[in-house]
């Protein structure tokens, strides 16, 4: 039996990696606290489940759904995308339902590269946006996220070459693993580069709306005036509303980008389960959905300010995140590795942590913590982080 090669050059799936790793040092009889994984571990809130009981008992949900998405489920995303990023989009032409973020991570490459073309990508980063450029048979050029440049990409500094060679480019802010956030100055960089390259910019915003202060609300780079015409930008509802597993999101887009990714998704699946379509839209418009939201602000913003407080105690280095579920943290001096700092810790003292070379070259003296584990399992992370701390 011949597997394609696709297949034979792709590794496996670093959370898999994880997974596996972690369920062997809990077959010794210990007890695992795992930080590893960015999964809410609140449920799902019960306005949301309520408009999913209405919406899953309407036969009308239970047909082959709009390969699109159905037209109200984009009216009422363009609804509050205006609301939230003052963008207007047009429903019918410019918004496109996807089974969740991943699934228009891992597909959109397709609509652009063919075998030897070229995708940029940031590193480190989500490993899928390497994958993805590998599946299209494509290349992946890798550009650093340095964190002296607050882990934004140095776009002057990549090769003339390299720009016109590539086709795409992914971004990640609120970043994973960095928790970097972008401005307003640097998506206007970036689309200005895009246009001089022509390369179309794959905008992953799955974590718009986890974030801590006021004044580091993630802003679309669809705000930037010309960006609709060269740029595809990513949502997802499972950050927003502890919906992991609904798997339900869209992209923007202008018109003619969001036509592309539709040939392409129309053979492969047969789009949104239309009763999580319409529960997810209309929970965007709830009237709870505000108080939701400060509340979730105000759990993340305790357990960042906690962990912050321990891996200071520990001299750990690392900068505050101001968005998404993560710490990206340097390992001690003492280590080379992340993968063999990361699996001391988890032998030693039970604690999943995620390499930071999983992300890339660029993440190998780091290591990402997830903040999405109950209050009680966070606080005893930390005290085995700080106790391994102590004796390395």
């Amino acid at each position: 039996m011949k597997f394609s090669r696709r297949v034979i050059d792709t590794p496996p799936y670093l959370f898999h990696l994880i997974d596996e790793k972690r369920k062997a040092v809990e077959q010794k009889g210990i007890d695992v606290v795992s930080l590893a994984i960015g999964d809410p571990d609140r449920p799902t809130p019960n306005f949301v489940l309520e408009l999913m009981e209405e919406e899953i008992r309407d036969p009308r949900n239970h047909t082959y759904p709009s390969y699109k998405g159905e037209p109200d489920f984009c009216r009422m995303v363009a609804d509050w995308f205006e609301k939230r990023f003052g963008v207007r989009l047009d429903p019918a032409k410019e918004i496109m339902a996807s089974i969740g973020s991943k699934d228009a991570v891992s597909h959109l490459p397709m609509v652009f590269l063919d075998p030897g073309d070229c995708g940029i990508i940031t590193d480190p980063g989500y490993p899928v946006y390497q994958a993805a450029i590998g599946f299209a048979g494509a290349e992946a050029a890798r550009i650093p996220l340095l964190e002296e440049r607050n882990f934004l990409p140095d776009l002057d500094a990549i090769d003339p070459e390299l720009a016109y060679k590539a086709k795409i480019i992914f971004v990640n802010y609120p970043n994973n693993p960095t928790a970097a956030v972008a401005d307003v100055s640097f998506f206007e960089r970036l689309v200005a580069f895009a246009k001089k390259y022509d390369l179309v910019i794959l905008a992953d915003n799955a974590y718009s709306e986890v974030y801590f202060e006021e004044q580091v609300r993630p802003i679309s780079i669809m705000q930037i005036p010309g960006a609709k015409e060269t740029a595809i930008e990513i949502h997802s509802f499972s950050k927003t509303f502890n919906m992991t597993g609904w798997r339900v999101g869209f992209v923007v887009g202008a018109d003619h980008l969001i036509q592309a990714f539709l040939t392409l998704k129309s053979n492969f699946d047969s789009g949104v389960f239309m009763a999580i379509q319409r529960a997810a839209a209309r929970a965007l418009s709830h009237p709870q959905v505000l108080a939701f939201g400060r509340e979730r602000t105000k759990l993340f913003k305790d357990r960042r300010d906690r962990i912050a407080a321990a891996l200071r105690t520990s001299e750990f280095r690392f900068q505050l995140p101001l968005a998404s579920y993560y710490f990206w943290v340097r390992v001690p001096d003492k280590y080379n590795s992340s993968v063999t700092f990361c699996a001391d810790l988890l032998e030693k003292k039970g604690l999943v942590v995620t390499p930071g070379v999983g992300y890339g070259p660029s993440g190998e003296r780091c290591f990402r913590i997830s903040m999405t584990a109950p209050d009680e399992r966070i606080d005893q992370g930390m005290r085995r982080l700080q106790e391994f701390a102590k004796e390395i």
